[in-house]
């Protein structure tokens, strides 16, 4: 597996800012809809209009082949309604350098304890399930053992049949927060081993989530519900949305 280049990052920058583009009503930024289109969404010209940016710039910047400030990628996320950590996951895909180093999840293991009745998972930086307590077994199953494709927590809330069977009707509140969460994190390092195994995973063994699995969407990880058990829990994700590292997932009761 080939290091994440600076090149690499800029690509996935472009590619997220096209999603976003194409995701935006003109009516959304006070655009009159003048008929149909032939790409949804907006104008690369009308981003660059309403961004205050010249339109050859911003063509470039799509295609990975200029490096931004942090005022003009602000300007460009508030065109394109993109919140604030996801304007810093752009800022952060636009500057040089190779990604930086994780911090080692067993440094979270005492917290992962802390909540001995209520499910916790301790997750790395690619959201791989490091560790899960008792109550996260008991409420969801024991994570897949072997293949990090599948030692995954989208793998196991998506495609696990033991944890499918518990967990509710409706889990896509809980599953687009996530997968927000390893969209950030497999950006910044798309050459990491494991990131392309997740996403072969989880379109072939979850197939009809696949518009999930395909979004880019980046942003907060907010506070999405899940019922488990009968039970509606509130995720909780400790650590920073898009940063490198590792976290604990917990689900507390609303």
């Amino acid at each position: 597996m080939r290091p994440t280049t600076t090149t690499d990052r800029r690509r996935e920058l472009g590619a997220c800012l096209r999603s976003y583009r194409e995701r935006v009503a003109p009516a959304a930024v006070g655009l009159p809809d003048r008929g149909r289109r032939r790409t949804p969404g907006l104008r690369r010209e009308e981003v660059a209009a309403l961004a205050g940016v010249g339109l050859t710039w911003y063509t470039w910047l799509e295609q990975g082949r200029v490096t931004a400030s942090d005022e003009v990628l602000a300007a460009v996320g508030g065109v394109l309604g993109i919140d604030a950590p996801g304007v810093a996951h752009l800022v952060r895909l636009s500057r040089d350098g190779a990604a930086p180093a994780a911090t080692a999840p067993e440094e979270l293991l005492p917290v992962l304890a802390s909540w001995p009745g209520d499910p916790a998972a301790l997750l790395d930086a690619q959201l791989g399930v490091v560790a899960v307590n008792d109550a996260w077994e008991a409420a969801i199953g024991r994570p897949a053992d072997g293949d990090p494709g599948r030692r995954h927590v989208l793998w196991q809330l998506s495609a696990d049949p033991a944890a499918r069977a518990r967990i509710g009707p409706d889990p896509d509140e809980l599953l687009t927060a996530l997968h927000r969460r390893f969209r950030m994190a497999s950006d910044l390092d798309p050459a990491a081993p494991g990131t392309r195994g997740v996403r072969d995973v989880l379109h072939a063994e979850a197939p009809e989530r696949a518009p999930l699995w395909e979004c880019r969407g980046v942003g907060a990880f907010g506070r999405p519900r899940v019922r488990l058990g009968g039970v509606e829990r509130t995720a909780y994700l400790l650590g920073e949305a898009g940063a490198p590292g590792a976290a604990v997932l917990v689900l507390l009761p609303s």
